[in-house]
């Protein structure tokens, strides 16, 4: 509707529009259309897959890709996926980090120092003028 809109002429023929798209998605009291930008919502929109890649572990999609990648796709620094589904799911990823929390239940999962727990960075990526000497204490498991 809104291509036969912009495209269409009143004869039936197509032309050129020649309004730019961020005026047409501008809201009308300032100008615009009032069209919604698919490009602002795709991101929201695949947060929808990661959410379920998360909250459906058994799911078909989530087995194929934890076989194929494992379990990296929440390290930042581990990001080298090819396909695209991997890489849908991991750019809704980038829009449901602002919004998603941790919930820890008994800490056996939690990886203190290669987790995002601070703003953006790892705990690792931290200036600190301290080295972690043995691999064993980087987990972190609650004893409680």
């Amino acid at each position: 509707m809104c291509r036969d809109f912009l495209w269409n002429k009143r004869d039936g023929n197509y032309s050129m529009h020649y309004v730019a798209w961020n005026t047409l998605c501008k809201p009308k009291n300032k100008g615009g259309y009032g069209l919604q930008s698919m490009v602002e919502k795709l991101g929201p929109l695949r947060s929808k897959f990661e959410l379920n890649f998360i909250k459906k572990p058994n799911s078909l999609l989530n087995r194929v890709l934890r076989a194929k990648y494992g379990n990296v796709l929440w390290n930042d620094t581990d990001r080298c996926c090819c396909s695209a589904t991997c890489k849908i799911i991991l750019n809704g990823a980038d829009y449901l980090h602002l919004v998603m929390r941790w919930r820890i239940s008994n800490g056996e999962n939690v990886d203190t120092f290669k987790y995002i727990w601070i703003l953006d960075k790892t705990i690792d990526k931290w200036p600190t003028f301290v080295t972690v000497l043995i691999p064993n204490l980087a987990r972190f498991h609650l004893l409680f």
